[in-house]
């Protein structure tokens, strides 16, 4: 049996000993609830937390496209010439340069023509000749007529002076005419603009020896041109002359007509080429450009976004649209595509904004910065 004493120190040391275990659990609770908390706060931060990513966007319009065939097509002159000659001779002057504006009949090269002035020359020292033998073959068949009159000369004497001088005016009039083509040689010695146009390429230079069949120039009449394409046969049998084409140069769009549509297709491609006549009165568009043609189909308006604000998931499509600070991604639906857009058929409505180029730490509900 424990005595008084022994007893009320026994329940000290175990109200002691209580009070350390209920202190140390205590401490042991605090340590694991902090740790706990932060251990929590790094893999899942909420979403208003995260750092904001830097985007680009782009505001979505509507736009009228239109349906049917587009082609690659280019830009022509309506006319393209190049002048030559029909002499051998050597390049005197040049009194025109590429980019230079000419009209029709203005000298372009002038070709060393001394040769061919001697020649007209001769031809009109021979005309001179030839008109002094008619007027003497003149005077003797009047003479020869009065002298027939009196009975002074025989019919044979008239006919001799009247063959004489009908030969002597055939003579004329080849000397004559010798003249004329001398002159037309001398002529092609100065090279003329055929129309009104701008020169577009010059293959001489001053001491070149021209030669017959030899282009000089290359002459373009651009106030208006031709936009030239190739279609497909699957294409050719829906088109007429005088169908509505949209011609695309660089960012501008005109309306024009079919005006040429060849019957007979290039037997390697199996195309078929069509032509559109434009006016270019301020000669914006130049022999050579790019162009596309839009064939068949009534403009429409769409809603288009551009390719690169595609998102891929799957066989999902989605786009991040701006929400205020943040980003949403939404699943779209997409109809064709064309120079770097795509008809956005359902999913998304003009005027809202979307994220080019997403990174792909981007994710649904992400803060951003526009930049």
């Amino acid at each position: 049996m424990r005595s008084a004493k022994q007893t009320k120190r026994f329940l000290g040391m175990v109200g002691r000993r209580h009070a350390s275990v209920a202190g140390l659990a205590l401490a042991v609770a605090l340590l694991v609830g902090a740790t706990g908390c932060g251990g929590h706060e790094a893999p899942h931060r909420a979403p208003d937390e995260r750092t904001p990513l830097t985007v680009q966007v782009a505001e979505v319009a509507a736009a009228d496209w239109s349906d049917g065939v587009v082609i690659t097509a280019g830009v022509q002159p309506y006319q393209r010439a190049m002048p030559s000659t029909v002499l051998m001779g050597r390049v005197d002057r040049i009194l025109r340069k590429e980019g230079d504006r000419v009209r029709k009949g203005q000298i372009l090269v002038r070709i060393d023509s001394r040769d061919v002035s001697a020649r007209v020359a001769q031809a009109e020292a021979a005309v001179a000749a030839a008109r002094a033998m008619e007027q003497n073959a003149k005077l003797m068949k009047e003479r020869m007529e009065r002298l027939q009159a009196r009975n002074a000369a025989t019919q044979k004497d008239l006919d001799d002076a009247t063959a004489g001088y009908e030969g002597a005016l055939a003579n004329l009039h080849a000397a004559e005419e010798g003249v004329k083509a001398a002159q037309a040689y001398l002529g092609y010695s100065e090279i003329k603009a055929p129309f009104d146009g701008v020169v577009a390429d010059r293959m001489i230079e001053v001491g070149d020896m021209a030669a017959p069949g030899r282009p000089l120039f290359v002459i373009e009449d651009t106030s208006r041109v031709k936009i030239e394409g190739q279609v497909p046969e699957s294409a050719a049998a829906d088109l007429a002359v005088g169908d509505h084409v949209v011609v695309e140069i660089g960012d501008d769009a005109f309306d024009a007509e079919l005006t040429e549509l060849l019957p007979a297709a290039d037997p390697r491609s199996r195309t078929f080429t069509v032509r559109a006549l434009m006016d270019n009165p301020d000669g914006r568009l130049r022999s050579g450009m790019f162009a596309r043609l839009r064939i068949g189909g009534a403009p429409r308006a769409v809603v288009s976004a551009p390719l690169e604000s595609i998102v891929k998931r799957g066989p999902l499509t989605g786009i991040f649209v701006v929400d205020n600070s943040t980003v949403r991604l939404r699943w779209i639906t997409l109809g064709r595509a064309a120079d770097g857009m795509v008809e956005v058929l359902s999913g998304l409505q003009s005027g809202e904004r979307v994220v080019l180029n997403p990174v792909a730490a981007l994710e649904d509900g992400h803060p951003i910065e526009v930049r």
